[in-house]
C-alpha cells in the first residue's frame, strides 16, 4: 500500500521579470486641440511587464521635456492651456521592475481658440426685496469647460434693448451670484446675458429676462414691540399688484419658525386682514413676525419684511 503523502504545497508564482523595460507606447496621437484643451490617446500597452505610463511635456520647447504625469490610462486630457503656446508631448511605459521604455513623441501643437462659447441651457433670474435690501439673484448651468471665463450680465430699463458696454453690470464666474447695484423698487428691469471665454470669444445674447422689485408692504397690526391680549388677526397694507400675502411667526429673532398663515391674494391697495390661528402661545414671551409676498402660484417670495415683535399679556 502506498504511504499517505499529505497535500502538496504550491509555490506562488512571482511576476515575470525579463530584466528589460516594457514595450514603447504606440500610435500616440492628438484627438482634440482646441480652445485651450489637448486630448492625447495611444494604443493600450499589452506587454505583461507594463505597470504605468509617464507623460512628458514641453511648452514652446520640443527638446527639454519634463515629466508631467504618471498615468494608468491610455489617454489624457490637458486643459487650461495657453492658446498660442506650442505643446510637445512624449509618453513612455514603465514596467513592474521600475524600468522605463523609450519615449513615443508627438511634436508641437497649439490649442487655438477656435470656437465661440454657447449660452447655458438654464438661466434663472429672481428679484427680491429682503428687509429693504433690493437684490436680483442669478442661477445658471455653469459647465466644466476650462475655456469658460463666465457669464456676462447686462441690464436696462428698456425691453428688447441692444446691450452696449454701458449696460454691462457684472461677470458671473460662479453658478450663483447677485446684482444689487443702484436698484430701485417699482421699476421694470430687463437682463440679458452672454457667455465669454478666456480668449475673448462670446456667445450671442440671450432673450430679455424681466425683473421687478416690489416695494415694502406696511405692517399695520400688531405694532412692533406691542404687549397685548391674545388677538386673532394680523393686518398689513396691500400693494396695487396681483400678489399673495403670508404671515410668518417666529419664537426667536434668529429665525425659528413657529407658525405660518395661508396665503391671501389681493390686487389693490388697502388694509388686508390675515387670521391668526396659532395655538400653544406662551404668556409674556416675545414672538417675532414678518410679511412674505409671492407672485400667484410661485414658491419664491419676492418680498420679505423685517421682523416685528409682540407679546401676549393675557388670554381672553
Amino acid at each position: 500500500m502506498l504511504p499517505f503523502s499529505g497535500c502538496e504545497q504550491v509555490t506562488p508564482l512571482s511576476p515575470y521579470d525579463s530584466g528589460l523595460p516594457p514595450a514603447v507606447p504606440e500610435n500616440l496621437r492628438v484627438v482634440t486641440a482646441s480652445d485651450g484643451v489637448i486630448i492625447l490617446r495611444w494604443w493600450e500597452n499589452i506587454d505583461p511587464e507594463y505597470s504605468s505610463y509617464r507623460l512628458y511635456r514641453g511648452i514652446n520647447d520640443s527638446v527639454n521635456l519634463v515629466m508631467y504625469k504618471e498615468l494608468r490610462t491610455n489617454f489624457f486630457r490637458d486643459e487650461g492651456l495657453f492658446y498660442d503656446s506650442t505643446y510637445t508631448y512624449a509618453v513612455s511605459s514603465v514596467g513592474r521592475n521600475g524600468k522605463e521604455s523609450r519615449k513615443a513623441f508627438f511634436q508641437g501643437i497649439k490649442p487655438l481658440n477656435n470656437t465661440d462659447p454657447v449660452l447655458p441651457f438654464l438661466i434663472n433670474v429672481r428679484p427680491v426685496n429682503f428687509e429693504g435690501r433690493l437684490i436680483v439673484s442669478f442661477e445658471w448651468s455653469r459647465d466644466e469647460n476650462p475655456d469658460l471665463k463666465g457669464l456676462e450680465v447686462y441690464r436696462s430699463t428698456n425691453a428688447g434693448f441692444v446691450p452696449t458696454p454701458n449696460d454691462f453690470m457684472l461677470l458671473l464666474d460662479d453658478s450663483n451670484d447677485t446684482d444689487s447695484l443702484a436698484l430701485s423698487h417699482s421699476v421694470n428691469y430687463y437682463y440679458k446675458f452672454r457667455t465669454a471665454d478666456k480668449g475673448g470669444r462670446f456667445s450671442g445674447f440671450s432673450k430679455d429676462y424681466p425683473a421687478f422689485l416690489f416695494p415694502q408692504s406696511e405692517k399695520l397690526f400688531p405694532l412692533n414691540g406691542a404687549i397685548l391680549p391674545l388677538f386673532d388677526v394680523f393686518s398689513v397694507r396691500s400693494l396695487p399688484w396681483d400678489i399673495e400675502y403670508e404671515i410668518i411667526v417666529y419664537d426667536s429673532p434668529v429665525i425659528n419658525e413657529f407658525w405660518r398663515s395661508n396665503r391671501y391674494r389681493r390686487s389693490e391697495t388697502g388694509e388686508l386682514f390675515i387670521p391668526f390661528t396659532a395655538y400653544s402661545l406662551a404668556l409674556n414671551k416675545k414672538y417675532y413676525w414678518r410679511v412674505a409676498v409671492y407672485l400667484p402660484g410661485s414658491t419664491n417670495a419676492v418680498y420679505w419684511s423685517d421682523l416685528s415683535s409682540f407679546q401676549i399679556s393675557q388670554f381672553n
